[in-house]
């Protein structure tokens, strides 16, 4: 395997391959790797791209291997900033060996076919894609320059001291299930001196906003920089320093003081080598010193062990229901102890402070995930009864209105058919296509969906997909 590996970065013949119908400026679904026809990846090149300039490269990893999905995000600052950007088509959460061959097989073909600054490769990932990510140095035995992780931290193979040289930048949703590791990552990497930032946005668990992304890689502009890579650029310097620190006071006029703080931290450390930043420094130390901020402070601490506390709760309720003898499960009581109820208040009471909410929604996020999951490993098991607590528990958990819920609802289709309760299992399956199920194959052999299939109403609902 190691020999392979080497061979593939350095043996490999630096073929000029044409641009073909690779058009610039607009996002290509489907580039086939020349050597390897079974993998595949998306593409953006700029539209100012020619093969006699080196160009900085965008390495990105989707969990679902939608490789066009982080193009769809990254193409502002791909244009802007004149990055390639490539999606792995086969790359996705799982074994790790074919994600190591989907990569292997697009560094190969991207590095045949383009022209590419050795010294600017970047790699970026959400949730399982950005633990990947942390690791594709070591995968590729390269350098990379910088690491822009989405609603996730590292890879249990990684430890904070092994990120640089890249600059580390994380972006997390206040409303993700993960945003707790990577507040506590953050303070890992700065109690390590990793060279990083962490971008707090306005969502959940998903890849982020475009103009998110462009401050990522804006960040890795300002990095480049400072290490020689690209010429200094003092014009843009001055815009990004405006429209950071824009953002950074109106963190500050929000009464974020926690977040306004950290961030113009940032600035200073960033911009001090290019201009004036004594009037942040001395902001800084004011805000620092303000009752407001040391309560920000508190608050902060005070939700992150609320939080742990919940997730601990959580966690040994999950272990009882898979350790239960099952007549003595009660739904009700799992649901009360899980406190969904409680949380489901404080997430949509408006009255409560926006962190309040934002720890709520997430905790019920985090729930119905990590249920759900619990619901398909017994339903592979077998095991339909507790199968169905626990999808009851990630159906209960989730937001009425969530597309995600169809995998849950589907998946106490089956365990009610399995059971042979014929009202839940067509109850749920009507649920299931209501939240946006559309699988008719799966609905049409399913083993599971056995005991309903010839019923009037499983083919009503079939019918209604079909047309």
């Amino acid at each position: 395997m190691l020999f392979f590996l080497i061979s593939s970065l350095f043996l490999t013949p630096l073929s000029s391959y044409s641009l073909e119908n690779l058009e610039k400026g607009k996002i290509i679904d489907k580039v086939i790797c020349s050597k390897e026809p079974t993998q595949s990846y998306a593409l953006y090149l700029p539209q100012a791209y020619t093969p006699e300039k080196k160009w900085p490269i965008l390495y990105a990893l989707d969990p679902g291997a939608r490789g066009k999905m982080p193009l769809e995000h990254f193409k502002k600052a791909s244009e802007k900033y004149n990055y390639i950007v490539v999606g792995s088509n086969n790359a996705q959460n799982g074994p790790m060996e074919p994600i190591v061959r989907a990569i292997i097989a697009v560094w190969d073909d991207t590095h045949d076919r383009f022209s590419i600054d050795p010294q600017r490769i970047y790699v970026t990932g959400f949730s399982g894609g950005a633990r990947v990510a942390s690791r594709f140095a070591k995968i590729m035995f390269t350098y990379v320059t910088g690491i822009i992780a989405c609603g996730a931290g590292l890879s249990s193979e990684i430890t904070p001291q092994e990120i640089p040289p890249a600059f580390y930048y994380g972006i997390i949703g206040n409303k993700d299930f993960n945003y707790l590791e990577m507040k506590i990552l953050d303070g890992q990497l700065s109690q390590h001196k990793v060279p990083h930032r962490l971008l707090v946005f306005d969502g959940t668990h998903s890849w982020p906003p475009q103009d998110i992304c462009l401050r990522a890689i804006e960040c890795m502009e300002i990095e480049a920089m400072k290490k020689d890579l690209k010429p200094i650029d003092k014009n843009l310097i001055k815009d990004i320093y405006k429209r950071e620190l824009t953002d950074t006071e109106a963190l500050e006029a929000s009464g974020q003081l926690f977040l306004a703080v950290s961030d113009y931290e940032i600035l200073e450390a960033t911009f001090r080598d290019w201009m004036a930043t004594d009037e942040i420094e001395k902001k800084t130390a004011q805000l620092k010193q303000s009752e407001s901020y040391k309560r920000a402070v508190k608050e902060e601490k005070d939700y992150q062990n609320k939080e742990l506390a919940i997730l601990k709760n959580s966690r040994n309720i999950i272990s009882q229901i898979e350790n239960y003898p099952f007549p003595e499960m009660n739904l009700n009581k799992i649901l009360d102890k899980l406190k969904i109820e409680d949380l489901k208040r404080e997430a949509q009471n408006s009255d409560n402070p926006a962190p309040q909410r934002n720890l709520a929604f997430r905790m019920l996020f985090d729930l119905e995930i990590y249920a759900s999951s619990k619901g398909w490993s017994h339903l592979e098991k077998n095991d339909f009864k507790r199968a169905i607590t626990f999808f009851e528990v990630a159906v209960q958990a989730g937001a009425e209105d969530s597309g995600r819920q169809r995998y849950s609802f589907y998946g106490l289709a089956r365990a009610y058919a399995l059971n042979q309760d014929k009202k839940n299992a067509i109850k749920n399956l009507e649920l299931a296509v209501k939240n946006g199920f559309n699988n008719v194959s799966a609905m049409e052999q399913e083993d599971d969906l056995q005991f309903i299939r010839q019923t009037p109403e499983f083919k009503k609902i079939l019918n209604s997909i079909k047309k």
